[in-house]
């Protein structure tokens, strides 16, 4: 312990002013960096969750389709399969999706209209939870006027837009949008001919809104049930895919890997392609993944200009404490006691630079989270600034913030062993 006291006596020594205001500049330094650190890691963590928070939001964890599009006839079978293979597997139901565009007066815009099963909508995603209502028994009751009814929806079916589009279109719950399709020509099994060459569309029904918080989703997608667009498509008793929730979001990859060979069980043939979240946003969250990881790398840069604070430092306490150290070595004392008395002394500094640091990042964090800071949602998809308080995160950094200040104190402490007694005596 004689090493902790003289070193800690040495960096709190009141006599010598310009060390004690260098250690107080080295200590803020490894405090702004560790904060600085932290909360900008904190930040992209939580832009990587809110991301994939709002993507399964509304999509499904897993989706098996076919190669060939319009041929999902046997959708129902796949569905049994699914249910009866794995415990993990929560829901399963069907889909159809599409591009086309919607128009009201003179607006019009290109969205993506998704067909679902109003009775499965819930346990398959958490769109449900989305739809503006003012409790959950409003949201079952829209859900129920979801419903398809080809004798009493046949000319104008229900559907559910996002708020941010309603906002663009200038349209709101009860009005009537058409939907048209781009399909010039086509439209399921049908064809025509050269004079019958005009986009197919058809009036829908306003019944609710829906606010998810992401603005690719709100800006875009349309909701209605899947039977509706397979009257609008002719496509009989077709689907684009199954989407699948599962319990565990982690599990997905093993269970893609494992319903694949199951669903494509005749030889030579592969008909069905299952795709997880990850495969279905990879450039988005790959994106994002780098760019937090290039961000962390370019923080700890701060913590490491910060650590050369503590290396000027402690040379500085060596050259002035040259007398005390030939004394000490004199009366006996071994390099490794002078060596670790100047290691304390650097690693005091950067045990309080980064407790200050991670206390002064958890304060900015709890006020970015407090506030809600604005973004712009055309811009960054979503409209707050994100944060994510992770005690992993703070461990993490403040271990690597306190290795550096630890390597940072070996060299001048190794230095302070290599003065030799009687240099550091000839002038007295």
């Amino acid at each position: 312990m004689f090493e902790y006291f003289v070193g800690l006596r040495y960096l709190l020594d009141r006599t010598r002013v310009s060390l004690s205001v260098i250690s107080l500049i080295s200590i803020l330094g490894v405090c702004l960096g560790v904060m600085a650190l932290v909360s900008v890691v904190s930040v992209a963590s939580g832009f990587e969750n809110a991301f994939r928070d709002k993507v399964l939001g509304v999509n499904s964890h897993l989706l098996v389709m076919t190669y060939k599009q319009d041929d999902f006839r046997e959708y129902r079978e796949v569905q049994r399969t699914l249910e009866n293979f794995s415990t993990d597997i929560v829901e399963t139901a069907p889909f159809i999706f599409h591009e086309m565009m919607i128009a009201i007066g003179s607006q019009i815009s290109g969205i993506l209209i998704k067909g679902v099963e109003p009775e499965t909508m819930m346990g398959v995603s958490d769109l449900a939870k989305y739809i503006i209502a003012s409790d959950d028994e409003a949201r079952i009751r829209i859900l129920e006027e979801l419903h398809y009814d080809v004798q009493r929806d046949a000319d104008m079916p229900p559907v559910i837009i996002g708020r941010v589009l309603a906002q663009k279109i200038k349209a709101n719950v009860g009005d009537v949008v058409r939907v048209i399709s781009p399909k010039r020509g086509i439209v399921g099994e049908h064809r025509y001919g050269p004079s019958q060459m005009e986009p197919t569309e058809r009036r829908f029904r306003i019944i609710a809104l829906y606010d998810s918080g992401f603005y690719d989703y709100d800006n875009r997608l349309l909701i209605t049930d899947y039977k509706a667009l397979q009257d609008f498509f002719n496509l009989d008793d077709v689907v684009t895919g199954v989407e699948i929730r599962v319990h565990d979001i982690n599990k997905t990859g093993a269970l893609r890997d494992a319903v694949t060979p199951l669903l494509n069980n005749q030889p030579g043939i592969e008909r069905f392609k299952v795709i997880d979240w990850q495969d279905l946003n990879r450039n988005l969250f790959t994106s994002l993944h780098l760019q937090k990881v290039t961000l962390s790398i370019i923080m700890m840069f701060i913590v490491i200009v910060a650590s050369f604070n503590i290396v000027g430092t402690l040379i500085m306490m060596v050259l002035d404490k040259q007398r005390d150290i030939s004394i000490m070595k004199s009366m006996g004392a071994s390099d490794g006691m002078i060596m670790r008395m100047f290691i304390y002394q650097g690693t005091f500094i950067g045990v309080v630079g980064t407790v200050l640091g991670l206390i002064g990042g958890l304060i900015v964090c709890s006020l970015i989270r407090l506030y809600d800071f604005d973004l712009d949602a055309t811009i960054y998809l979503i409209g707050t600034l994100p944060v994510e308080i992770d005690p992993a995160v703070f461990g993490g950094v403040g271990f690597c913030a306190l290795l550096i200040s630890f390597l940072a104190t070996l060299y001048p402490s190794w230095w302070a062993t290599q003065l030799s007694p009687v240099e550091g005596l000839r002038y007295e």
